[in-house]
């Protein structure tokens, strides 16, 4: 009973959805499934009509009549049929990429803590694949309209057929006795139905049968197709090609891949093994079917019950008759298991955002002041056993430089995201300016900040959309974010300046950056968005000594009148801060300006004394 109404829920959403976003679609696959299944029986029709026409030796006439009739009923509904499949096949394209276009959609939509759990990339997979591999929409509709074909192919096999089972009166056969008395009378189908019944029975099992295994294969190897995927896609990125040959790597890649391979291979086998012993089934029943129906039409034939010409006509509508109602079998089967498919898509679709969508804009101060504060904040991540941040209170304020400092996992990444609302506390709040910021509309809170992360990207796009982050942009401003960022002179250099594309996954003239070149261009980005906050991630850690000096000769400029938070391991970088806040297991242990914290003698001061050495 929940398998059948889980099946009907599917079918009304997935209606309504395809209704919506590719009106007339539903309407163009069920006219062209009836069409489909009304033009066999002008074939089998009118051959029988000629075949007898022959039998009998008509006039050449009358047989050519038919002839012409068939031919040109069969050309018209093969070219209106040519016709709307070409309008389906465009209508089913569209439906395809706004289908992905949702997936995309909500991807981006969802919160980045949920986005980068495990099982939500299992759940990203599944949809994806469900969507394509086994339970495609189109072919969910495909199968709908299937068993409209089939319907009407059964309607249209019974029109043709049931003459077959009516009783010859004695005066047209002559006497009859044993099996030909016993087929002129109208209980003789009873056998052709006993038939039907068993082959129909078998079919139905051995498809669910099938379904199961395929899904069964499908859900087991969910996360083993995406490691492949992973993997075979790692070994095709050029941009890490050379840490792959100068460690050697090829091996261990090649073996990750083979391993994931021989897992899928061996689960593959083991299913197309079980799927062909349980598909074996219906082929004998099928044979069976068949000859039960050439003997039971052959026999009536003989003892003249029909003609010749209406022999080849029933046992050819008897044929469509099994095949279709077989086929509704199949279809329920299928889509059954196709409704299982696209409840992964659905499901994937009603994940929720954990994080509270405020409404209140965050430009609306006369002063443009705005002042963070983190008030008793802790953090842990999901599954993690210790607290990222713990009890942390810290205000930071407009126009204030600020570097965040100390060792490796001490929570100075975390706090940053938290800051920037990638995660939402644990415990206690983040104020902006006074106000809870879940309360903030988070478009709008998401603006107040410019951030170059250490594993920043850029992307195969034009230098110019790579700063700006759109198609449109205005150039002046990108060039001078770039100049401040210490781009200027390779961008002046480069023939298309900003048009100029980098990386080759899009454009086969993309030009190849370094790693410092890259961060350039990731801080002239971060001086696009021109944001009252700008924060850096180890803003200069690709950079020379030279480049970074000159960098931070201009932060000042570049920063006028904003609040800047860096995080660094380079001491040095943190001398011209306001504020250093050292981090230490979580907490925040320390701080305060270079030269306090200099001569209170703790953890910055060891940082700072460890890496002396290379300052002088």
């Amino acid at each position: 009973m929940k398998t059948k109404e889980n099946m009907r829920g599917t079918v009304s959403k997935v209606l309504n959805l395809t209704h919506k976003i590719v009106p007339g679609y539903i309407t163009f696959v069920f006219i062209v499934k009836l069409i489909a299944a009304g033009q066999p029986f002008v074939s089998i029709y009118f051959s029988s009509l000629i075949l007898d026409g022959l039998f009998r030796l008509d006039s050449f006439e009358s047989i050519f009549k038919n002839v012409i009739i068939m031919i040109c009923l069969d050309s018209v509904l093969v070219l209106i049929r040519w016709g709307l499949e070409l309008v389906n096949w465009v209508k089913k394209h569209e439906l395809t990429q706004k289908i992905n276009k949702m997936l995309v959609d909500k991807t981006m939509d969802l919160d980045f803590d949920i986005l980068e759990k495990h099982e939500t990339l299992d759940m990203y997979k599944k949809a994806k694949d469900g969507m394509t591999a086994g339970g495609d929409i189109r072919l969910f509709i495909d199968n709908l309209a299937g068993l409209i074909e089939k319907i009407a192919t059964i309607v249209y096999s019974l029109v043709l057929i049931i003459p077959l089972f009516i009783p010859r009166a004695v005066s047209e056969t002559g006497t009859l006795s044993g099996v030909g008395f016993f087929l002129n009378k109208w209980y003789s189908f009873s056998i052709m139905v006993i038939v039907l019944a068993v082959h129909v029975f078998m079919s139905y099992k051995t498809n669910k049968k099938a379904s199961q295994l395929q899904m069964e294969f499908f859900e087991k190897n969910v996360s083993y197709n995406r490691y492949f995927t992973y993997w075979f896609n790692l070994i095709f990125d050029y941009s890490i090609g050379k840490y792959i040959r100068l460690y050697k790597m090829q091996k261990l890649m090649t073996k990750r891949v083979q391993e994931t391979n021989d897992r899928l291979e061996a689960e593959g086998n083991a299913w197309i093994n079980k799927d062909v012993k349980v598909s074996i089934v219906p082929v004998f029943s099928q044979c069976f079917m068949q000859l039960a129906s050439y003997i039971y039409v052959g026999l009536k034939a003989v003892f003249g019950l029909i003609t010749t010409g209406k022999c080849i006509m029933y046992v050819s509508s008897y044929t469509k008759l099994v095949e279709s109602i077989t086929g509704i079998s199949a279809n329920f089967v299928s889509l059954k298991m196709e409704s299982q498919y696209l409840s992964f898509f659905y499901d994937y679709m009603k994940i929720q955002n954990k994080r509270y969508d405020g409404t209140i804009p965050t430009e609306k101060r006369d002063d443009n002041v705005y002042e963070i504060e983190f008030r008793d904040v802790s953090f842990k991540y999901a599954n993690a056993d210790t607290w990222a941040l713990r009890h942390v209170n810290q205000k930071i304020t407009l126009g204030t430089k600020n570097a965040v400092v100390g060792k490796n996992g001490a929570g100075k990444t975390t706090f940053i995201k938290l800051l920037c609302r990638l995660y939402e506390p644990t415990e206690g709040q983040i104020l902006l300016n006074g106000v809870d910021i879940r309360y903030y509309d988070n478009e709008e809170y998401a603006k107040l900040f410019a951030i170059v992360f250490q594993d920043f990207n850029l992307f195969s796009f034009p230098i110019g959309e790579n700063v700006s982050g759109s198609n449109e942009y205005d150039c002046e401003r990108a060039k001078k974010c770039l100049e401040d960022a210490g781009f200027g002179e390779r961008l002046s250099k480069m023939e298309k300046g900003l048009d100029t594309p980098l990386y080759q996954y899009d454009d086969e003239d993309g030009v190849e950056i370094s790693g410092g070149e890259a961060q350039k261009i990731a801080i002239a980005r971060s001086l696009y968005k021109d944001a009252p906050f700008v924060i850096m991630d180890e803003p200069t850690s690709a950079l020379d000594p030279v480049a970074e000096y000159e960098i931070y000769q201009r932060f000042d400029q570049m920063v006028e009148g904003k609040t800047s938070i860096y995080i660094s391991h380079r001491m040095s970088s943190c001398r011209f801060c306001d504020n250093i806040i050292v981090f230490d297991e979580g907490k925040i242990i320390e701080q305060g300006s270079h030269d306090k914290l200099m001569s209170n003698g703790g953890l910055y001061s060891e940082l700072w004394n460890a890496q002396a050495q290379y300052y002088a």
